[in-house]
């Protein structure tokens, strides 16, 4: 194991070392998902291959090696550090074609940087390979919410509804799911279950909260609960 993790580590200080060394103006495909989807060059492709042969060396199996590159990513996503982050996804994806995390971390990360379109693009993708994972259908669902404020097709809406359902068939206590399933209510028009599903879900977690959501329906409808007022600070942040 020690002598996986060392030769791994040669790897990542190789590959960075390139990938610092091709940093253009313009964004760089190696931090882009799937690498921008764009067409490799024959030295772009000899060096694929080079780090997956170096691979096949250090690890026991691709799957294993993809693993272990998901799980850098991760360390560099918590740090901040999502481009670096983007380019370990790309090397586990380049591994593994079908480990579905890539796919779910490519969603995320894209997500977070307001490109709901293309995070709805990457979470399908995943879906297919896990279509019955709750979180994962939330995680759609959510982004979905997220590109109906900005186009206004219904269609998005939805699919978004739809996700989120059977995120919660799956997993009743999927706060994220029922969050997304509040602002679903609150786009049609339904206030009162839209104020249901948000304390269901704060109820669950916290961290569901959407605090510029709720201010959003305390404009349309007042806390039927009472537990949020429409004052500069909302009553459970003031107690």
């Amino acid at each position: 194991m020690k002598r996986i993790i060392l030769a791994a580590s040669a790897l990542l200080i190789s590959a960075s070392a390139v990938f610092a060394q091709n940093q253009p103006t313009t964004a760089n495909p190696k931090v882009l998902p799937m690498f921008g989807k764009q067409a490799k060059t024959e030295a772009q492709q000899m060096a694929d291959e080079k780090f997956l042969t170096s691979c096949d060396k250090s690890f026991t199996s691709r799957t294993e090696a993809s693993n272990f590159f998901m799980e850098r990513g991760w360390e560099y996503y918590n740090e901040g550090q999502a481009d670096t982050a983007v380019y370990r996804f790309n090397l586990a994806w380049l591994l593994n074609p079908d480990n579905h995390n890539t796919y779910w971390a490519f969603g995320l990360v894209e997500y977070s940087k307001g490109n709901s379109k293309v995070a709805i693009d990457m979470y399908e993708r995943a879906l297919k390979y896990q279509p019955n994972n709750s979180l994962l259908l939330s995680d759609a669902g959510t982004a979905l919410v997220s590109q109906f404020n900005t186009d206004k097709k219904k269609k998005n809406l939805k699919q978004a509804a739809a996700y989120l359902d059977r995120a919660v068939a799956i997993d009743s206590a999927n706060a994220f799911a029922l969050s997304g399933l509040s602002q679903v209510r609150y786009h049609q028009k339904k206030y009162a279950e839209a104020w249901d599903y948000l304390h269901k879900g704060r109820d669950i977690n916290m961290q569901s909260l959407d605090y510029n959501f709720l201010a959003e329906l305390m404009v349309r409808m007042p806390d039927p609960k009472g537990m949020f007022r429409n004052e500069a600070q909302p009553a459970e942040q003031a107690q």
